[in-house]
């Protein structure tokens, strides 16, 4: 597909995630039809894509869908019609041995009884003999470090037992080194009475952001970035940027094609968009470096049989090298062939902990064997890696400075920056979808 000469009058957008797709929907949907997106993979859909192997439908990492936000709980049930369906969570810890359902610190029993009340006195301890709710006493705003919220609103045992070993197997870092910037609805609070309901018997209550979710019936997630691309013009996949002119206007490809704008949206990574452009200020150079991020290697497997009736798995042990199992066949019967079962593990790397790619998938498979997961004896039919080199933001005790001043400047030049790594934050696919549904009406005005 050829752009021909470059023109003006244009809105252009980089990168076909959701909130590059969602943005470019809004605007023609609304009449402008001199609006663009640029891709640089051979398809949309940025980590919202799936890949088949063997009959198998393997996503880049679980991606579901959890609506807060009612107009786009609507807008994604319209585009994807009777192509989707909703599931009550079913997720498990696994540590001291047993499976134990998650939140960890509402769903103690089955614990070792000396965990169960190391993590209840921890909590009535650090909460004041329990007389106050930890869930309302201060925001996480008022804590210095991720660390700290921990120890003072979970207490000792809870942290630990999960919160602790968790998050650094997840973030690859001390949490010490995180604010809780990044916390929002993402991490569940609790009270005493809630922990000693959860202690005493099995809890089937779900809580938490996720305690239900969407996803598509057929086709992996990449459904919901399809559905928004049928409709849509001016689609250029391929199209990797080379540089960017931000007082021209131009993005020039390494196709050697260029365009020019009236207006940038980018959901392109943040620290990335940054060193394509020509004569950026050092001080946004320096503050673009200070960007921190863990990435993800996520080994798919199918497997001959269901290997389980649950949709994941957390592993807060360091025996265990990932962090978090999950099993696509539960969020669809349609991700695998019949009678079969599909797993993805997830590990974290960052360059504090670096990955040997070429051992890992053995390790993984070693240690599926150990948690019970798989068996020596399954044939395996399929296997699918795919690598996440940008897959968590970092909330360190830069990133608000650093993420305010790269923003404004932006700004400041005309760019509007979407998304989980356009703006650099922590965040779901609804929340994509709204930036784009937000920043295509503000460009409209």
């Amino acid at each position: 597909m050829k752009i021909g000469k470059a023109k003006n009058g244009k809105v252009v957008v980089l990168g076909g995630g959701l909130a590059g797709l969602s943005a470019l929907w809004h605007l023609q949907k609304a009449g402008f039809n001199d609006s663009f997106l640029f891709e640089k993979e051979s398809r949309v859909g940025g980590l919202t894509r799936s890949e088949t192997v063997n009959g198998f439908t393997f996503d880049y990492t679980g991606h579901l869908l959890h609506f807060r936000n009612e107009a786009v709980k609507k807008l994604v049930s319209n585009l994807l019609g009777e192509n989707i369906h909703y599931v009550i969570r079913n997720s498990w810890i696994f540590s001291k041995g047993v499976f134990t359902r998650y939140p960890f610190q509402t769903n103690l029993y089955g614990l070792p009884s000396s965990v169960i009340k190391e993590c209840i006195l921890g909590f009535i301890k650090t909460t004041a003999n329990g007389n106050k709710d930890a869930a309302v006493s201060k925001s996480p705003g008022s804590y210095k470090t991720f660390e700290e919220w921990i120890y003072s609103t979970l207490g000792s045992g809870i942290a630990k037992h999960f919160m602790i070993p968790y998050n650094e197997k997840l973030w690859t870092i001390p949490l010490k080194k995180l604010t809780c910037d990044w916390m929002g609805r993402f991490v569940p609070t609790t009270s005493l009475d809630q922990i000693l309901d959860g202690a005493l018997s099995d809890q089937s209550r779900n809580i938490g952001y996720n305690a239900h979710f969407g996803y598509p019936l057929k086709g992996g997630i990449e459904s919901l970035p399809r559905a928004f691309a049928g409709s849509l013009k001016n689609l250029y996949p391929e199209h990797e940027v080379a540089r960017l002119d931000l007082k021209k206007k131009r993005i020039t490809f390494k196709n050697k094609e260029t365009v020019n704008f009236d207006v940038l949206i980018s959901s392109m990574p943040m620290p990335k968009l940054v060193k394509l452009i020509s004569e950026v200020p050092s001080s946004v150079q320096k503050a673009s470096g200070q960007l921190c991020f863990t990435s993800v290697y996520n080994i798919n497997i199918g497997v001959d049989r269901k290997v389980s009736d649950v949709h994941w798995i957390y592993f807060p042990e360091p025996e265990f090298t990932f962090y978090r199992v999950g099993f696509p066949h539960n969020f669809s019967p349609y991700q695998v062939p019949p009678g079969c079962g599909s797993i993805y593990a997830e590990v974290a790397y960052s360059r504090r902990k670096p990955l040997d790619k070429s051992e890992i998938v053995v390790k993984v498979k070693q240690d599926l064997i150990k948690a019970k997961i798989l068996r020596q004896e399954d044939r395996l039919l399929a296997e699918c890696r795919l690598d996440i080199p940008c897959a968590y933001v970092l909330y360190d005790h830069n990133y608000r400075q650093s993420v305010g001043l790269i923003r404004n400047y932006l700004q400041e030049n005309g760019v509007q920056t979407i998304g989980r790594y356009g703006s650099w934050e922590y965040s779901g696919m609804e929340d994509a979808i709204w930036q784009g549904k937000v920043t295509a009406e503000e460009v409209l005005r």
